[in-house]
């Protein structure tokens, strides 16, 4: 009997010819083996037997000594092949012996060439571990997994039958194998597991974990199989510097009285999804995420950087600023074990922007150990330790050069497959901010992780970590944080670095615990930013008297506005240096601390501002060694409450001035600030800016400040002026930046409550609503597309009328309100009157050239739905029939209503009165098109109505019968004969038989129909 693949197989290829192997070999003869082949239950029960015999960990020792990671990866991958493969023929054979066919008697090498499609030279563990056997991954589950070897194992079962000679037994074979065989290698990967730590890792088959720290479970698993090899000097200096960050403070900076958790401690691993990239990968879209929240980071890890497939793709890791992106790269490096990895850090701000990556690395090494070190010698000398370079934030390099760096990954891609034929295979993992992730080409099968946000238990597990860190501050009287609290910030509690601010800022003396249920984000964003600049003030200004505080606090304040306004104007969440410098200079600010001479270049102002506040993260990056810079807020919407905190400050201020004067001579200009910082952008450009400014302007004196508001909005749109200012964040169109100032304008008007009309703004003009028109499409020709509809979105916009009779227009804040229906009647300027029927009133083909000019989508949306009737009767559209006092609509509207009722089957009562409306309609335009839709609609509803309703509206197009037979016969006549006959009143007979004599004489021309119409006509008067 040719001796197949057996679990012992999988033992040797792990373990090599260890001596208790060979002394379980000896025992058994070499029956083990051969029986188990076979899948005898003696054989299995034998090697139960000797477990203590035969435990692997004995000769594993040899395995993890005497292979360098790598090589251990693709011997863990070929193992898992053995398994697979020997549970299958297991089953095979199994099934064979029940249906009395024998055994496949098939050879180690025949069973894996014919399942592995080997076809190239070499021993049957190189063909295992090139073959495309389903086989664990990290992004894969155990139960996909399981899913995956039942259908291989079910495509396996036919290809072998053919192989065999049995294509008859080939059913018989898919129909059982298959689960037989994954029970088997069920079996076979659970006693795997229990000998050999790594297998297990790598299988994933360890028990799931609650929220861990700093990846402790990651460097536990990975040191139960360490080879214990002595790290060569330079990879112990990277150890020994990484493994210091551990015991470094979590964020730096003084902490004052409170003590900040180490890195080792207060790092909690994160939950996490993971996606395999394919072509056309979009990670910064929320939607692609489809993939479940995982938590166990630390074996995922763990599983990726034991599979070849590490060595192939760079791993992207994405997360939101203050995820913990930069930690989880520190803890990393600092966890896994020297003796079988090569960890190099490289942080991307610090090294040449432009380099390449084995430049990149050579220098973060430099860097790290203070010795220069070239790569291929440094990877040479890692005497079997797996490669792993961490590649800390890729998005600083796109956001800080300003340069197309679209191309990088497929760089790490090339880098990783020059090592590989080199003989020295890494692994690379990338870090970057999730909004740019989709500003480069992510290779197609990367892994992509992206970091979630902390849930209630990793929030309760890190305050724990917080409160056990300060028990001496506690004891001082004031109480721990809870999560009852942060509960009410969710946003802010969800990211890490922003969890830390909530409990610095209540650590200070309670402020978040003893506030009201009332205290919402706004005004946590106040105190938030009061407190830490007042921090600030009394650190620079500690010689200044008291107060003067008050008014250095808010100086500070105004230039985090600034710094705020300087991100929104240019439609980011960033700004460099240079832009922040000119901004401010623009306004002027200028440093606001004295700076003394001497060998160091001066700060700027905007580098003396971003630099004090820890919520400002600064980007940084090196091209053509210089040091670049940018800076950004770690949660958008600090830098949204500061501008809408700013613009408030403005008006009010502007307001105050004004109404203080009491010579009412020359220029009442008193918004030249406000001119300044609206008339670039929208407000609505970020959505919660609005709302802010809703709520800080709710204080006494709101009126007097919308009543200013409308006055400075009166004048922007009847007499605009614009004047070349120092502040110019951005180009802008002269005439964009006077819509767009008078667009803020009115929202801000509108925050302030109350609605807002036409007739407001243009007191004397014959049509207000007319200029408010004019007005609205420079504001949607200033403002993009997107925001100005997000914008419009809360305002309710209603057509009415002065009380003189003048078309006016009333705006007012009033979210979710519906978009209103047209009155054709304020379209027309009827007013109280109407027409008795009306026909076009305006050329809808240059109408409709317009809108195609312009562009606009929502136009396009509304022509492409209107096309089919557009195209074949645009005059439908533009004629407008009156049916009754204040009613009047246009005949493509009575249309549309018709056949919406019909097709949803309305109540008799509602048919009936949209086919009132369009007989109407057909006998005011006189179109053929409009007559044989109606007759033909009709038709298919004639026994809906009933015989008397159909009736009527017959007798209603009676007197435009020579009309209808003329231009649409067929639908007349096919109406006509629809109406019921049989049970009809003498009434209705004598109306149905004149209506079909009246035809007959109207189709003297069209004898066919006048025939059909006859032969009714004979049978209901006998």
């Amino acid at each position: 009997m040719a001796k197949g693949l057996t679990y012992v197989d999988a033992v040797k290829l792990l373990g090599g010819p260890g001596p208790l192997l060979k002394f379980a070999d000896n025992v058994a003869g070499g029956a083990l083996s051969a029986a188990t082949l076979g899948g005898s239950d003696a054989a299995l029960s034998f090697f139960d037997a000797k477990t203590e015999a035969v435990r692997l960990g004995a000769v594993v020792s040899g395995f993890v000594r005497g292979n360098g990671r790598y090589n251990r990866n693709q011997r863990l991958q070929a193992a898992h092949g053995v398994l697979v493969v020997a549970a299958f023929f297991e089953a095979v054979d199994t099934c064979l012996d029940a249906a009395g066919l024998g055994s496949s008697n098939l050879s180690r090498d025949q069973q894996v060439q014919l399942v592995a499609a080997a076809e190239a030279p070499g021993s049957w563990p190189d063909w295992l571990q090139r073959s495309a056997i389903p086989s664990p991954r990290p992004d894969r589950s155990f139960d996909s997994l399981l899913a995956s070897l039942h259908t291989w194992f079910d495509l396996s079962a036919t290809l072998t039958a053919n192989h065999l000679g049995m294509a008859d037994a080939g059913h018989y074979l898919a129909a059982h194998v298959p689960n037989i065989a994954v029970a088997r290698y069920e079996e076979n990967v659970r006693r795997l597991t229990e000998e050999l730590p790594e297998f297990a890792l790598w299988m994933r088959y360890l028990s799931d974990r609650a929220a861990t720290r700093g990846l402790e479970a990651l460097e536990a698993t990975l040191l139960k199989a360490t080879s214990h090899r002595d790290p060569q000097r330079h990879r112990q200096a990277l150890t020994l510097t990484y493994r210091a960050e551990l015991g470094k403070p979590i964020l730096g900076g003084d902490a004052g009285e409170l003590t900040m958790p180490a890195l080792g401690t207060g790092y909690l691993d994160p939950l996490y999804r993971v996606k395999v990239a394919t072509p056309g990968a979009r990670p910064a879209e929320e939607d692609w995420w489809d993939t479940e929240v995982r938590d166990d980071l630390a074996d995922f890890l763990g599983a990726y950087l034991t599979t070849p497939q590490a060595a192939d793709t760079p791993m992207l890791l994405l997360g939101q600023p203050g995820a913990g992106k930069s930690s989880l790269t520190r803890v990393l490096a600092a966890r896994l074990p020297a003796a079988d990895f090569l960890v190099v850090r490289v942080v991307l701000r610090e090294v040449p922007a432009e380099a390449e990556i084995q430049d990149q690395v050579e220098q973060a090494v430099r860097a790290a150990i203070g010795e220069t070190v070239a790569w291929p010698d440094l990877a040479r000398d890692a005497d079997g330790a797996m490669p792993v370079i961490l590649l800390d934030g890729f998005d600083e390099l796109l956001q800080v050069t300003g340069i197309h760096q679209s191309d990088y990954l497929q760089r790490v891609v090339r880098f990783q497959e020059r090592e590989a034929t080199l003989g020295r295979p890494v692994a690379v993992i990338v870090t970057s901010r999730t909004a740019v992730a989709d500003r480069a080409r992510v290779p197609t099968g990367s892994l992509t992780v992206r970091l979630e946000p902390f849930d209630g238990p990793h929030q309760r597990r890190w305050l724990e970590i917080w409160n056990g860190a300060n028990v001496a501050h506690w004891a001082r009287g004031t109480r721990p944080l809870t999560p009852e609290v942060l509960g009410r910030f969710p946003d802010l509690a969800q990211q890490p670095l922003l969890l830390l601010m909530l409990a610095l800022y209540d650590a200070a003396g309670n402020a978040l615990q003893d506030a009201g249920e009332s205290f919402g984000t706004g005004q946590l964003y106040e105190n938030l930013l009061h407190e830490f600049a007042a921090r600030e003030v009394r650190r620079v200004h500690g010689d200044q008297p008291d107060a003067r505080m008050p008014a250095l606090v808010e100086q500070e304040l105004l230039r985090l506005s600034v710094v705020a306004f300087a991100m929104s104007h240019r439609l980011r969440l960033w700004v460099t240096t240079e832009e922040l410098d000119a901004d401010l200079t623009g306004l002027g600010l200028q440093p606001s601390s004295a700076q003394h001479g001497g060998f160091r270049t001066a700060i700027t102002a905007g580098q003396e501002m971003v630099g004090r506040f820890f919520f400002i993260q600064r980007a940084q990056a090196l091209q053509d060694d210089r040091t670049k810079e940018t800076y950004e807020f770690l949660h958008a919407t600090f830098g949204e409450y500061l501008v809408a905190r700013l613009v408030v400050h403005a008006v009010t201020d502007a307001s105050a001035r004004a109404q203080a004067r009491t010579l009412h001579l020359g220029s009442a200009d008193d918004d030249g600030l406000l001119q300044s910082l609206l008339g670039y952008t929208p407000l609505c450009a970020r959505n919660t800016v609005l709302p802010f400014v809703a709520d800080l302007i709710k204080f006494p004196g709101v009126n007097e400040i919308r009543e200013w508001l409308v006055d400075r909005l009166r004048v922007a749109v009847t007499r605009p002026a614009y004047a070349q200012r120092a502040y110019q964040p951005v180009d802008k169109r002269i005439d964009h930046w006077m819509a767009t100032y008078s667009f803020n304008l009115m929202l801000l008007t509108l925050a302030c409550g109350g609605p807002l009309h036409a007739s407001d703004l243009y007191r004397h003009a014959k049509a207000p609503a007319a200029w408010l028109r004019d007005m609205s499409l420079q504001w949607r020709a200033a403002v993009p597309g997107g925001m100005y509809l997000e914008a419009l979105e809360p305002i309710a916009v209603t057509r009415t009328w002065t009380a003189d009779g003048r078309r006016d227009l009333r705006l007012e804040h009033s979210p979710g309100a519906a978009a209103g229906s047209v009155d054709s009647l304020w379209s027309l300027s009827f007013g109280d009157t109407s027409p008795v029927e009306s026909s076009q009133y305006f050329p809808i083909s240059a109408a409709l050239k317009s809108m195609h000019l312009s562009g606009a989508f929502s136009d396009d949306a509304l022509r492409h739905a209107l096309d089919p009737m557009l195209d074949r009767s645009p005059e439908l559209a533009v004629s407008f029939v009156s049916h009754g006092p204040k009613d009047v609509e246009s005949v493509l509207h009575s249309l549309v209503a018709l056949w919406l009722a019909s097709a949803r089957r309305a109540d008799p009562g509602e048919l009936v009165a949209a086919y009132q409306r369009a007989v109407t309609a057909v006998r005011v335009s006189r179109s053929r098109d409009v007559g044989a839709m109606v007759l033909n609609t009709l038709t298919s509803d004639t026994h809906r109505l009933g015989r008397p309703a159909v009736l009527a509206l017959l007798r209603r197009l009676l007197p435009d019968r020579d009309a209808l037979v003329e231009t649409a016969p067929e639908s007349f006549v096919d109406c006509l004969l629809t109406v019921p006959a049989e049970g009809a009143d003498a009434l209705d007979e004598e109306l149905l038989i004149a209506l079909m004599r009246d035809a007959i004489d109207s189709l003297s021309n069209r004898p066919e129909l006048a025939g059909r119409v006859y032969t009714a006509l004979t049978r209901l008067t006998h």
